[in-house]
């Protein structure tokens, strides 16, 4: 009994030390800002949803009233995001130069996310 009361302490105690930067990132973000050199430019119309290893990059396109995405996967370490999208078609409508992007990951709050790559910061809010 004493030995069974132990695991279950031990499980716990494990699923409570998960990746807390994971969980920070998990669900819907919308861009904000994209800031380049000082210049400012505001979005609204692009999303990174993240699940699990799971990524997808949306875009809303207003005229159409219609989104286009891409789905992808996501790898993390402690200041580092790895993002792929499978779909090269989006390529021409994102900033992107290849279907795999390495980010900076500058601050994340349960609310804020911010990215950076190269020149860029990109600027999230929890959707």
């Amino acid at each position: 009994m004493l030995k069974a009361g132990c695991m279950a302490v031990m499980v716990c105690v494990l699923a409570a030390c998960g990746n807390d930067l994971d969980d920070k990132l998990e669900g819907k973000w919308q861009l904000q800002q994209v800031e380049t050199d000082g210049i400012i430019q505001h979005v609204d119309t692009i999303f990174y949803n993240f699940q699990t290893s799971l990524f997808m990059y949306q875009i809303y396109v207003p005229a159409k009233d219609q989104f286009q995405y891409s789905y992808g996967f996501k790898e993390i370490d402690d200041t580092r995001l790895f993002l792929e999208i499978i779909n090269e078609d989006l390529l021409p409508y994102t900033d992107w130069e290849s279907t795999k992007r390495t980010f900076t990951i500058e601050k994340s709050t349960r609310s804020r996310l911010v990215l950076g790559s190269g020149k860029k910061r990109y600027t999230f809010r929890k959707f």
